[in-house]
């Protein structure tokens, strides 16, 4: 009984992992970057050939706190930061 817990908590746990790989594989960002009024560049982040979650927010050094709120947006939900000296707002797509 013990040995049949165990697997069926194992394959629980490996398909809960399994589904937020793929998850955020599909996973699409509008991005708008704003560093002045004569300094705006709009562009779309796919995060289909990011190996973890997230990776290109991580590269922009975006926070724990930043990236977590990211994580929660639902689709056409959008979300907006302070990063450096530019004003970044990102809406999720996909």
């Amino acid at each position: 009984m013990k040995v049949t817990h165990f697997f069926k908590q194992l394959n629980k746990n490996l398909i809960g992992k399994l589904h937020q790989t793929s998850e955020f594989q599909r996973r699409m960002w509008i991005v708008n970057v704003r560093e002045s009024t004569l300094k705006n560049e709009s562009f779309v982040v796919s995060e289909d050939s990011f190996s973890e979650p997230m990776q290109w927010m991580k590269r922009q050094n975006y926070t724990d706190y930043m990236i977590d709120e990211l994580d929660q947006l639902k689709l056409s939900q959008s979300a907006n930061f302070k990063v450096g000296n530019a004003e970044h707002c990102l809406f999720r797509v996909k």
